[in-house]
């Protein structure tokens, strides 16, 4: 009996593994631009999605505090303080500015949606299949200097048979972790138990392992 609980113990581990796995899209990174000038670490980030519909603008503001505050970094979304989002965005830098510094935000984060749908042909059939696809655009700016820091565009396949924002969720912690990985958002400890060094030397790592 105790070999067929730990049994099914593990089959059920390896479906939700299974599940996971497939519901978590693969993102792909068409262009990232970093400011290399800019040595620091923000470490409070008001964080901004212009989706015109406020459960996508929810969704994507709620998916983006959660993925860095894993990395560590506080977070805050910006649909309870600016529910009333200026269109377009890029205009209103100074008043985004000054929201962000009422909060004590050192950078901004904007996402924005650039729509891509994808027509393929089912190879079997031959009929059309619609792959529709996640795009964004992934802006940081510094509060202080309102100047852009990093630039990332990223896009996925969203499959039909998985749920929604347990994709977007995916989509978003990939693209905080390719910021990561470029030296912007960047959390030492994840960096080291990552990669088995720092971005900055297997001292850094060293003294974080003794530390931690």
């Amino acid at each position: 009996m105790r070999v067929l609980r730990v049994s099914l113990q593990f089959a059920a581990f390896a479906m939700l593994f299974l599940f996971i796995a497939c519901a978590s899209p693969t993102a792909k990174f068409s262009s990232i631009w970093k400011d290399e000038t800019y040595q620091l670490q923000p470490e409070k980030i008001l964080v901004i999605s212009t989706f015109k519909n406020p459960a996508y603008r929810k969704l994507f503001e709620d998916a983006f505090v959660k993925a860095l505050k894993g990395r560590r970094k506080d977070a805050v979304v910006s649909y309870t303080i600016m529910p009333d989002m200026p269109d377009p965005v890029l205009e209103e830098k100074v008043a985004i500015s000054l929201q962000a510094k009422a909060i004590d935000a050192d950078a901004v984060l904007i996402n924005r949606p650039l729509e891509t749908t994808q027509n393929d042909v089912h190879m079997s059939t031959g009929l059309p299949v619609w792959k529709t696809y996640i795009n964004t655009r992934t802006d940081v700016y510094d509060t202080k200097s309102n100047k852009l820091i990093m630039s990332v565009s990223a896009e996925a396949w969203l499959q039909k048979k998985n749920p929604y924002d347990v994709q977007i969720q995916s989509y978003i912690k990939d693209l905080v972790s390719m910021m990561s990985q470029h030296r912007l958002l960047e959390d030492k400890r994840i960096a080291c138990k990552e990669n088995g060094t720092s971005y900055h030397g297997q001292a850094s790592c060293a003294i974080l392992k003794k530390s931690g």
